[in-house]
């Protein structure tokens, strides 16, 4: 009896909770404790963050391998800022948690991995609530927590929180403020309390990479549907508030790409996009108006120990960056189908790589080979890499299949007038539309410059999309077991009684 107690008032939020901090513990916490090495992008964080690399015995690593431990400055930080992001008030949230246990001036990394372990519990805790509440079998409830876990406790994904890289940020609050935006939708619980949660969670998923400047126009339209659908004058009148900062917000960002920052990505946008791999690039240049003889920049990247030309030199910023913007390669690309459509191949190729393929997880003490990355519970991110084909009309077919059983749930829940169910539907068409839009940013940005990183938020995108399918495909399984199992008893019923 107590087991059956038990098994009828499972709880698998909790469940889930548990199990991502379990796993994150093992993977973040203990040895051999696995991260991710620097390619060169921490120091756009940790320089604004009162953290620096540290010298001597414990100088700083990159590319191979993980560094666990940075130095914090004891008196002024001269680093100019040199982006604007919402990752420096996180890391020195663990800053200030670090000295105030330890009271050295050694940040331990994994102080920061916690915050974000917390975040991604309750996102767990949120998304498993509210995707198993309509199965009503525990079996397939647990099976769903599973699969949940399996997909996004991977090393892949959760590697990313020992690391200053952004995409920690991107996806334990993104899955945090859609956790909340499906819980308000699925319990109709429209409070203050939850908008001003979903939308602090949202600036901070949109503030933490200038890459993400648009979604904030995304974050816009969801908030906009949640002031049209509800009448309340305060929840309103919040509602528009955060509207115009979340806008606000996203513009800001997005201005502040100036400087060493802006031009490495409009020449990653000319030499590895418009350019890459096409026969006559003189032919585009003069496109452009921009002077033949660079073509020889073509396919080149901004970082070699010899390059062609220093990316920052003023005769670029004169002849070739002067030249051209985002909006005339966008516009080149609309005159020209086939590049850009080729440019979106190799962004929806890159889609499926969880983790990049250059940067260790171990630290060098371990005694682990150069680059050598981590295993442990990384079967999904395998599976993702090796055996799902990475190809543009396949996922414009799973897409498009997805999309197909949405519209038809969408119809008939504005037939029985479920506002409710619409608006959940809604939420993933903003999922959709956040990872799709990273592909086209990337590629117009940056061309294929370090795309498998640019383009994490689409698998992350297709992973969520991917377990709401699945519980739709369990819910009905059960419904027609259910279905099937009481016409049997009914014809069992009537044999029954026929016979006696």
């Amino acid at each position: 009896m107590k087991f059956k107690f038990i098994k009828e008032n499972i709880n698998c939020g909790i469940l889930a909770s548990v199990l991502v901090i379990f796993i994150c513990f093992l993977t973040l916490f203990v040895k051999p404790i696995v991260g991710m090495a620097d390619n060169g992008d921490f120091f756009r964080i940790i320089s604004q963050s009162n953290v620096y690399y540290l010298q001597g015995d414990n100088a700083h690593s990159f590319l191979g391998y993980f560094d666990k431990n940075y130095g914090i400055y004891k008196y002024n930080n001269e680093n100019p800022k040199m982006i604007v992001s919402t990752q420096p008030m996180l890391v020195k949230i663990a800053v200030f948690m670090d000295k105030l246990i330890t009271r050295d001036y050694v940040f331990d990394i994994r102080f920061l991995a916690f915050l974000y372990v917390i975040v991604y519990a309750v996102s767990a805790y949120l998304i498993v609530t509210v995707l198993t509440y309509n199965i009503k079998s525990n079996k397939f409830k647990l099976l769903f927590t599973a699969l949940f876990i399996f997909v996004f406790c991977d090393t892949g994904y959760i590697a990313y929180f020992n690391s200053f890289f952004g995409e920690a940020v991107n996806l334990s609050f993104f899955l945090l403020s859609l956790g909340i935006l499906l819980y308000m939708y699925k319990f109709k619980k429209y409070s203050i309390l939850n908008l001003i949660m979903f939308f602090l969670a949202s600036l901070v998923f949109v503030g933490s990479k200038q890459q993400l400047s648009p979604v904030g126009f995304l974050v816009a339209l969801v908030l906009f549907r949640l002031f049209m659908t509800n009448k309340r004058k305060n929840f309103r009148c919040i509602t528009l508030i955060c509207i115009i900062t979340i806008i606000a917000s996203a513009l800001y960002s997005y201005k502040s790409i100036s400087g060493d920052f802006d031009y490495i990505n409009r020449y990653y946008s000319m030499t590895r996009g418009v350019l890459l791999y096409e026969w006559n690039p003189d032919q585009i240049l003069k496109q452009f108006n921009i002077n033949t003889q660079y073509s020889m920049l073509q396919e080149t990247v901004g970082f070699n120990k010899l390059p062609v030309i220093d990316p920052n030199s003023d005769k670029l910023k004169k002849e070739f960056y002067s030249k051209y913007s985002v909006l005339s390669i966008v516009v080149f690309y609309l005159k020209n189908p086939r590049i850009f459509g080729k440019m979106i191949n190799f962004g929806v190729i890159n889609g499926y790589s969880i983790r990049p393929k250059v940067l260790g997880n171990y630290e060098k003490k371990e005694g682990k080979a150069f680059g050598q990355q981590s295993h442990f519970f990384s079967l999904w991110s395998t599976i993702k890499e090796k055996c799902i084909p990475h190809n543009m009309f396949l996922t414009v077919v799973a897409f498009g299949i997805y999309f197909y059983f949405a519209v038809k749930r969408y119809i008939a829940a504005r037939k029985n007038e479920d506002i409710d169910l619409q608006l959940f539907e809604e939420a993933f068409l903003y999922v959709f539309l956040v990872g799709t839009s990273q592909i086209f940013i990337s590629v117009i940005g940056v061309g294929d410059g370090d795309l498998a990183k640019h383009v994490f938020m689409f698998n992350v995108s297709f992973d969520i999309m991917l377990l709401y399918s699945v519980s739709l495909i369990i819910e009905n399984i059960y419904k027609k077991n259910r279905y099937t199992n009481r016409k049997e008893n009914k014809k069992w019923g009537l044999k029954i009684i026929e016979k006696k």
